[in-house]
């Protein structure tokens, strides 16, 4: 089957969406499938590579919403109409088509929307003339509504289409504040969604976590509904929604050294377990961070539809470590905190009175790196508390990213319920992989909540709900805890979020 890929990334652009389908495309390829991508010629114009690098970063907020673990220090590719590429050795090569749009980069919302526009057209165009014909036009989700461009192009190309969600427009606008779902402009643009992966040519509708699916439509059963005949007229059942998780990368996927035959109950080697990377531990004190701390880590995009308010709160209240695990620095400073998460998470700013401990014995550390839209109210609260522990570091290297995500106790991850179904983010496949728990801040019923109440790797907490941020930091200062969490998450990575099943899975509902 000759297939064609819309999105506006592909390596060696950093965007996440562009990674993600290279690996696809070398499953399709590996099942002697021909590949066709049509992407922008370059989709960081004008900058440097380090700014290209922090924008495809930041793509993982504003146009794919994947929490962006993996980067990228390879240079942009040339401006060219054509190329022939294969991403595995020995196979066919994909071939590789870099539409000449517009190139303003993401430094301005009109430069963007130039770029989008001009995407479109010459997208549109080479679909028209496209040699040898698509078979099948497989849409993704960067620039918005390229679902329509597809449906509409299969008509005329006498193909199907097939669609790859990995954001769901217009609800990732109206959880973003820029639509009110009551307005007739939303409606607008969700009926021209719907329209746009509808239609008897559709074959395929993936999505990429059950909250996802559910909002799109039911899932369920793993085939398409074929055309009823009527006598006047074929009218389609709707297609049934399906979903497949994203999965870690090389590099967030690096194995904790053990032996050759672990025992099955034994812990998950710490940092100070001399079976872990040489290179975590040298990392870590590299940074400063004492053997017996419990560091707890956010790493990634800081984007809109994230929250910090409550793990700041948390840091707040003066946490230090004692013989008895987690204490609180005192009563009154952890009523204050706990009284106020709402107002802390409209103004990070807020007051909180807890005085830190001195920094005697083990520390708590709270760690971020990363950037994006609300880095500064991390930034901000870090400046005017300084007893809460808070430190703020740019985007770990790509090439450290496994040890670097191996050098903390426990990690973060946050979804504002608002955003529940709209976006997946992918944070939590590295975490896990790295054999590591996660307090996980959102609705129990996101996919990212259900995966880790599913696994045991972690706690979930509710928006909102500071008391219970701190209680999971209790019991994650617990070794035995993390020790346990820890080989939950793995062993659910290694069952979910394995690269080669989930490609698999995905090559499989796009090309059934």
């Amino acid at each position: 089957m000759h297939l064609v890929f819309l999105n506006q990334y592909y390596p060696p652009d950093a965007a996440p969406t562009g990674v993600m389908l290279a690996g696809v495309v070398a499953g399709l390829l590996r099942d002697g499938h021909e590949v066709t991508i049509l992407c922008a010629a370059g989709g960081y114009a004008g900058k440097t590579q380090d700014n290209k690098t922090q924008d495809a970063r930041e793509e993982a907020d504003e146009n794919s919403n994947i929490e962006d673990l993996i980067g990228s220090n390879r240079p942009a590719g040339p401006r060219h109409d054509a190329q022939a590429t294969s991403p595995v050795p020995d196979l066919p090569a994909a071939r590789i088509i870099r539409i000449g749009a517009t190139r303003f980069g993401r430094a301005s919302s009109l430069g963007k929307l130039l770029d989008y526009a001009s995407y479109y057209l010459g997208v549109g165009w080479k679909l028209l003339t496209l040699r040898p014909a698509p078979e099948r036009i497989v849409a993704l989700t960067t620039p918005p509504y390229l679902s329509v461009l597809a449906r509409l192009m299969s008509k005329l190309r006498g193909a199907g289409h097939a669609h790859w969600v990995m954001d769901l427009y217009p609800d990732v606008m109206a959880a973003h504040g820029m639509l009110d779902e009551r307005r007739w402009p939303y409606r607008l643009l969700a009926r021209l969604a719907r329209w746009g992966s509808g239609g008897s040519r559709c074959a395929a509708l993936l999505t990429l976590g059950p909250d996802m699916a559910e909002r799109l439509g039911k899932t369920q059963d793993n085939k398409t509904q074929a055309p009823r005949p009527t006598g006047k007229r074929q009218r389609h059942t709707p297609i049934q929604v399906q979903w497949v998780p994203l999965w870690g990368t090389d590099c967030a996927s690096g194995s904790v050294e053990e032996p050759s035959a672990p025992d099955a109950t034994a812990p998950v080697p710490t940092i100070g377990d001399p079976r872990s990377t040489t290179v975590a531990l040298a990392l870590r004190r590299a940074r400063g961070w004492g053997d017996e701390d419990l560091v707890v880590m956010y790493s990634g995009n800081m984007g809109l539809g994230h929250r910090f308010g409550e793990i700041l709160a948390a840091a707040g209240q003066g946490l230090r470590i004692e013989d008895r695990g987690l204490r609180i620095g005192s009563a009154s400073a952890a009523a204050s905190s706990i009284a106020a998460p709402l107002s802390l998470l409209s103004d990070p700013r807020s007051t909180l009175s807890a005085p830190r401990a001195p920094a005697v014995g083990p520390q708590v550390r709270f760690v971020f790196f990363g950037g994006g839209k609300r880095r500064d109210e991390v930034a901000s609260f870090a400046r005017d508390h300084p007893q809460a522990g808070i430190e703020l570091y740019d985007y770990a290297p790509a090439d450290q990213l496994a040890a670097h995500l191996q050098s903390a106790e426990v990690h973060l991850a946050s979804l504002d319920p608002a955003w529940t179904g709209t976006m997946v983010p992918s944070k939590l496949q590295g975490i896990f992989a790295a054999g590591r728990p996660v307090i996980f801040i959102g609705s129990a019923e996101s996919s990212i909540g259900r995966w880790v109440h599913e696994s045991g790797g972690g706690w979930v907490v509710a928006a909102g709900d500071v008391a219970g941020v701190a209680a999971a930091l209790a019991e994650a200062s617990d070794p035995a805890q993390r020790a346990m969490r820890g080989r939950a998450a793995k062993g659910f990575a290694a069952t979910h979020f394995d690269q080669r099943r989930n490609v698999a899975r995905v090559v499989a509902v796009l090309t059934a």
